[in-house]
């Protein structure tokens, strides 16, 4: 709110001030510098001895800077950081690939030919205008010359007629146009391209399931529509591991948190979840179960304000435009495993089975009841022990793909070479934590697509990379990093930057992080090695 009203304040100064540049505004530029960047949508270029931020307004700005501007005025940063989108074009350096790749999928941004972004020109007045207007919701397929655009943004205040410094464009008229450009988002005259794309361009919207990586555990955070739950946390040591994936994330609050069943490996983790978000419903097996891991979990959703539920088979939840429904336990049974809370999601034709650890006994009763059970993704239960995931409960669920969360080298045999025979034997696709790391898998209501932070890497001459990018890349089998020599960057071998690369600027590297960043590479900030 402090925000708000201070950015009212500033455009009363403001709109009395045309559109001019620098030259004859330092004033109002710098103070819509200062503006945007307390908002943190103006990141500047640095800093001075004083920590102050350094603007550099006489400068331009290049088409890049312009559109990671124009994604952070309309609050999609974090998405486009989650989504990083590839772009037709070859030219656009890795920092800007998540920002072109939002912008030029909702049609605010285009090429200046098939392939080239025209990532090294500064944007031009008319080009920056059209960027605006089509945050603001406007038809985006206006061209970059479009004369209306000038009566349009004058008609908003934006610009006063001046069409003459377009040669001129530097970064003072960047913002100053952006801070009015906010100012009418704030008026509310018009909608936001956010807006527009919740109805338009993600319509319905993308529900995401994020297999967390906690080794021998379960803990997995779905996202659709705005909404968020969480089912289950892994281990107790790996309650920063949940926190940290969620603020990555930036999910501040869990419509649902279900606790399958009270052991470690599927509770210790919660705390982390409920010490970063709050939440709504919280669901599990149990309402009291001895162990300090338990006890944490109920201390912080005590904290938390919530209380525990015991659902009964048929409990239905929601999440955005996804239903789900609890299909189990049937029956109370002796065994904790047994009594696992089983959740079935829909998402427009695509489903999703959760069978926590639930064994053969329990998958029996569910298929008994006479549940839906059919999904195109299955959670395997119990880390692919040979206890669950008997022939009958696979041949009922016949997924297209199974996720497989286990620890690598875990002292179970996890998963067990009966259960990948059957998973293989019903056609099923395999993913694992152990081999793949984090695994997110999307759907769009008709189909769904995985991507995954590491892919397993033979040690034979090589292996295809099975990254979800859809490149195919090969890369050695040994290669711990993949070294940029032109741009000074690595990357884990798996990036979807690697093979955007030229051959002779790549080079595979065996050894540490540590040795990489002593040859003088920095880390990447898509894949973060």
């Amino acid at each position: 709110m402090k925000k708000i009203l201070s950015l009212l304040l500033v455009l009363c100064v403001l709109t009395g001030t045309m559109f001019c540049t620098a030259a004859s505004s330092d004033t109002a530029a710098e103070n819509a510098a200062r503006a945007l960047y307390d908002m943190g949508l103006f990141l500047g270029t640095g800093t001075d001895a004083s920590g102050r931020p350094v603007f550099e307004l006489d400068k331009g700005m290049t088409r890049c800077e312009a559109a990671a501007m124009i994604v952070r005025l309309l609050g999609g940063e974090t998405q486009a950081m989650r989504e990083n989108l590839s772009t037709p074009f070859t030219d656009v350096p890795e920092w800007a690939e998540p920002y072109v790749g939002y912008a030029y999928s909702r049609g605010l941004t285009k090429g200046v030919s098939a392939s080239s972004f025209g990532s090294r020109s500064n944007v031009t007045l008319s080009q920056y205008l059209t960027f605006v207007l089509r945050a603001l919701g406007y038809d985006s397929g206006i061209d970059f010359e479009w004369d209306s655009a000038w009566i349009l943004t004058d008609t908003l205040g934006i610009t006063n007629g001046d069409n003459g410094r377009s040669n001129n464009f530097t970064r003072a008229d960047a913002v100053q146009i952006s801070y009015k450009a906010l100012g009418v988002r704030l008026k509310g005259s018009f909608h936001t391209l956010k807006e527009k794309l919740d109805c338009t361009a993600k319509t319905p919207p993308v529900l995401e399931i994020h297999f967390i990586d906690v080794g021998e555990a379960d803990a997995a955070l779905l996202m659709c529509g705005g909404e968020a739950m969480m089912i289950d946390g892994g281990n107790a040591a790996d309650s920063d591991t949940v926190y940290t994936y969620l603020k990555k994330y930036s999910v501040d609050h869990l419509k649902y948190l279900i606790c399958t069943h009270p052991h470690e490996d599927h509770v210790g983790g919660l705390s982390g979840a409920l010490n970063y978000a709050t939440v709504g419903t919280v669901f599990c097996s149990e309402k009291s179960w001895p162990g300090r891991p338990f006890e944490s979990f109920v201390k912080y959703v005590e904290k938390r304000g919530a209380m525990i539920t015991v659902p009964t088979a048929g409990a239905a939840i929601s999440l955005g435009g996804a239903t789900g429904t609890i299909l189990g336990p049937i029956t109370r049974s002796n065994d904790a495993n047994d009594n696992s809370l089983v959740v079935r999601i829909t998402y427009g034709d695509t489903s999703f089975l959760f069978a926590a650890d639930a064994c053969a006994a329990e998958e029996m009763d569910i298929i008994g009841s006479g549940s839906t059970l059919g999904s195109t993704v299955l959670k395997v239960g119990h880390h692919g022990s040979e206890s669950s995931s008997s022939e009958e409960f696979l041949k009922a669920v016949s997924p297209e793909y199974a996720v497989i969360s286990v620890g690598e080298g875990n002292n179970y045999s996890h998963p067990s070479g009966a259960v990948l025979d059957r998973l293989e034997a019903i056609g099923a696709t395999v993913f694992r934590t152990d081999l793949n790391g984090d695994i997110i898998c999307r759907s769009d209501s008709k189909t769904v697509s995985f991507s995954v932070s590491r892919s397993p890497i033979s040690s034979g001459s090589g292996s295809t990379d099975r990254s979800g990018d859809g490149t195919g890349a090969v890369i050695p089998g040994d290669a711990d990093y993949v070294l940029n020599m032109n741009s000074g960057v690595f990357h884990r071998p798996w990036c979807s930057s690697v093979s955007k690369m030229s051959g002779k600027n790549k080079l595979f590297f065996n050894g540490t992080r540590e040795e990489v960043v002593t040859l003088g590479y920095r880390p990447c900030g898509i894949c973060r090695p």
